[in-house]
């Protein structure tokens, strides 16, 4: 019997992930980079000769999704050179009318691609065992690990556990909500059960709990908020009883990234404008940028010419702006003809209107003065 083993843990593909917040051709490139990240997947498996390949839990984003959909994902776990066991979790669970059941999935699912649909062990071969914990509803208040226990599954065999669910007091302390903690999962079931290695996901980010439990976190993010996403891990253990070794490998073949700026005049947007050409792959780059402040009207018409020429160049840019004031300024009305019915509108917005306040004056200021400049 041979037992030492080298597989490959992640989690969390959401196959089908709509991006409903990402408009047009950015949203239809995030949907189907997953697909390509599949691809990714197998190269890491092939180049290290990965034994197998587990997926804890959410694979699919919903049981909703368009025979299309699951096409091209029958297709792309068809080109990784290792089999896939795949948990159902808590965006896809081994419901009634899950997708895991449907005629499509039983006539072209590829074989070597096993469901983790119960809770009885898997022997991978002689020698490795997984220890599944599938869900079979959206949400439990139940440990989904309980059923893991020392006398589950052979115990000279390599034992690897697969959960999907929260650690509540990895909640309470890293994510500030440790109160409603569904699908839990206590911190210490690895040692309980006597776990060569627990291998989690629902948490989109790479985390080591203990040296024998980790979440792989999402190989492609799915919002700018989630830290460390997009890699898998290699986990390598050479007998029962081993430390396991874990490798994270990038996969991911989008960024995602964040930024904030404080504007205050003319200077802080020439800052602004290094900032986003200090980015090295705009055209993979989604990028959150919220901006606070207060500025003129003719600074603010400035950026609005860096933001759109921004969108060009970034694969996505999400604007928050909500915090940045535009406020009146003279020198804005001085870049206006004083002339005519635009200097009369000019002179109009520089002084009170009933039921208007400074600030929505500044905006139509701006407005017309970005109108103007475009117009000569």
């Amino acid at each position: 019997m041979r037992p030492s083993t080298r597989f490959i843990h992640t989690a969390d593909w959401q196959l089908g992930f709509r991006a409903g917040f990402i408009p047009g051709d950015a949203g239809a490139l995030v949907r189907n980079q997953r697909f390509e990240t599949l691809r990714e997947i197998g190269n890491v498996a092939r180049e290290t000769k990965a034994e197998f390949i587990v997926v804890a839990g959410d694979v699919f984003e919903d049981h909703g999704l368009r025979p299309a959909t699951l096409h091209g994902a029958f297709e792309a776990m068809a080109e990784i050179p290792a089999p896939i066991y795949l948990l159902p979790g808590n965006h896809d669970p081994l419901s009634s009318d899950a997708l895991y059941r449907s005629e499509l999935w039983r006539r072209e699912c590829p074989r070597h691609v096993h469901l983790l649909g119960s809770r009885e062990p898997v022997i991978v071969r002689e020698g490795v065992a997984l220890l599944g914990c599938p869900l079979f509803e959206r949400h439990t208040l139940g440990d989904v690990t309980e059923h893991l226990t020392p006398e589950l599954g052979p115990g000279d065999h390599v034992r690897i556990g697969v959960a999907h669910g929260g650690i509540k007091e990895f909640l309470e302390r890293v994510a500030g909500d440790g109160e409603r903690v569904h699908n839990a999962i206590p911190a210490d079931r690895a040692s309980r059960a006597r776990l060569d290695y627990l291998a989690l996901g629902d948490w989109h980010g790479r985390l080591r709990i203990d040296e024998r439990t980790w979440y792989s976190g999402t190989p492609e993010a799915t919002h700018f908020t989630e830290k460390d996403p997009g890699s898998v891990l290699v986990v390598e253990i050479d007998a029962p009883g081993a430390a396991p070794r874990v490798t994270p490998r990038p996969v991911a073949g989008l960024v995602w990234e964040r930024a904030e700026r404080h504007l205050d005049g003319a200077a802080d947007l020439v800052e602004l404008e290094r900032h986003l050409d200090g980015f090295a792959r705009k055209g993979i780059t989604l990028l959150e940028l919220t901006l606070t402040g207060a500025i003129d009207a003719s600074t603010r018409a400035r950026l609005d010419e860096l933001m759109e020429a921004a969108r060009h160049r970034f694969r996505f840019l999400r604007l928050r702006d909500e915090r940045l004031k535009t406020v009146a300024d003279e020198a804005d009305a001085a870049n206006l003809p004083a002339e005519g019915w635009l200097g009369q509108a000019v002179a109009r917005l520089r002084g009170p209107i009933d039921g208007t306040s400074e600030v929505e004056r500044a905006e139509a200021l701006r407005l017309l003065l970005r109108l103007y400049r475009a117009a000569s």
